[in-house]
């Protein structure tokens, strides 16, 4: 029963004590009727045979069978009369009416104890015996005498039988179920009627509340319900919307707060990417030239030859140095040397390829990694560098070179191997006259 629908069991709540009682009631009503049917044709039967033994007292004292024929022609006329018949106290026919009565010994025996018979075909036989009546003498002491009453036993005159039909109380029996139950029925139905009515009361604002709470867990915040239910259901779908407002004035409300917090955060995390950029940059960056620094130089370094002992790819080194630097600082002071520097850089920078990387290894030294290429490549875009170095007219410097020394990978060199033997042909460019390309190999 738990798992049935609110409204199954509000109206099985509702109907079950009516259908009890009403079934109950309408038995009841249908058992007593009945009884009372029966028993109102079983009183006028008894009436109507009193009845007629004192009025034939006179004709079986007498043995005037003429008055007895009168009375039970008049007696045949009663209702649901169907034979009237008076004997003598020998059970001997003196008159008769209407159909005849069978009589033997046990209807005799039921007259004189005024018991009801039931015949062959369900009638009633009312036996009652006739007496002849005993007067008390001088009752009223008329004379002043003393007088004892003296009970004689009555004498028995004869016997008055009279049967009923009991087909209009059988009738009567039927009409009155059909309408008991037809009462019973219509008051069920009222019953019913006025129970479902309830339950749709009860349980249309419920199903209202909990579609709305379903269509909340939704998401629905607009949701709102009908509130027209009167009384305290009304009172719970006011508060239900009330608080479906509330829900979603919140939720705008949070809504509006994590726009604004995400707006926050996007730009934070932009703010933070560009400081994270410009961190990066200024870690990889000589400040001076704007090329990569040693720290960024030494990291694509160990990238390369990694790549190198992985693959068996090759790559190549320049190290390059300013010819007399110090004079230039010297005559025209550190800013022109420090405009030299980056005049050179941006040299540097324009003549390799896209995938080499140059850099400022130190003081005047700069250091170029040509990424894939051969021995022959990496001099060949050496003596490149040092050209355009040397054809360039720098601000108040004039015209000055560069040394290169260059070496390329063979495995299993280390990179400090490596910038040992670069160093080590740039020196040799130093001591053979400056402004050249030296290559070491091994």
């Amino acid at each position: 029963m738990k798992q049935w629908q609110l409204s199954r069991r509000i109206l099985l709540i509702a109907l079950a004590p009516v259908w009890i009682i009403t079934i109950l009631l309408t038995i009841m009503v249908v058992l007593v009727g009945m009884k009372q049917i029966d028993g109102a044709l079983k009183d006028r039967g008894a009436l109507i045979a009193r009845h007629l033994s004192s009025a034939c007292e006179y004709g079986a004292f007498s043995g005037n069978r003429e008055v007895l024929q009168a009375l039970t022609q008049a007696t045949i006329k009663e209702e649901d009369a169907q034979g009237v018949v008076v004997t003598d106290a020998f059970n001997h026919l003196l008159a008769a009416s209407g159909k005849q009565i069978n009589i033997d010994n046990n209807l005799m025996q039921a007259a004189l104890k005024g018991k009801i018979v039931v015949s062959k075909n369900g009638n009633l036989i009312f036996g009652t015996p006739i007496y002849q009546e005993v007067a008390e003498v001088d009752s009223f002491d008329l004379l002043g005498r003393t007088q004892k009453n003296i009970v004689k036993q009555p004498k028995l005159l004869g016997f008055a039988y009279l049967e009923l039909s009991t087909s209009s109380s059988g009738q009567a029996k039927i009409l009155f179920v059909f309408i008991s139950l037809l009462i019973g029925i219509a008051g069920s139905a009222c019953a019913s009627f006025l129970a479902l009515r309830m339950s749709r009361d009860l349980t249309r604002p419920l199903s209202r509340l909990i579609d709305g709470v379903h269509r909340m867990a939704k998401g629905e915040l607009g949701t709102r319900i009908q509130a027209d239910s009167g009384g305290e259901l009304q009172e719970l779908e006011d508060g239900f919307n009330l608080m479906a407002a509330e829900v979603e004035n919140s939720h705008n409300k949070m809504l509006e707060v994590n726009a604004n917090l995400e707006h926050l955060v996007t730009a934070r995390t932009q703010e933070l990417e560009l400081k994270n950029q410009d961190l990066e940059y200024l870690s990889n960056t000589d400040r001076l030239t704007g090329l990569f620094n040693r720290l960024k130089l030494e990291t694509i370094l160990e990238e390369e030859h990694l790549r190198s002992q992985r693959y068996g790819s090759s790559f190549s080194i320049a190290l390059i140095d300013v010819d007399k630097f110090k004079s230039i600082n010297d005559t025209f002071g550190h800013s022109t040397g420090d405009q030299v520097l980056v005049s050179i850089g941006i040299i540097l920078q324009e003549n390799i390829r896209s995938i080499d990387a140059v850099g400022r290894w130190g003081g005047e030294e700069f250091l170029v990694i040509f990424r894939e290429t051969s021995a022959e490549d990496s001099i060949t875009i050496a003596e490149k560098l040092r050209q355009a170095i040397e054809g360039h007219e720098f601000h108040l410097a004039g015209k000055r070179t560069a040394s290169f020394g260059v070496t390329h990978y063979r495995y299993p060199d280390s990179i400090l191997e490596m910038m040992l033997r670069a160093d080590s042909a740039l020196y040799q460019a130093k001591n053979n006259g400056r402004n050249r390309v030296e290559f070491k190999d091994y």
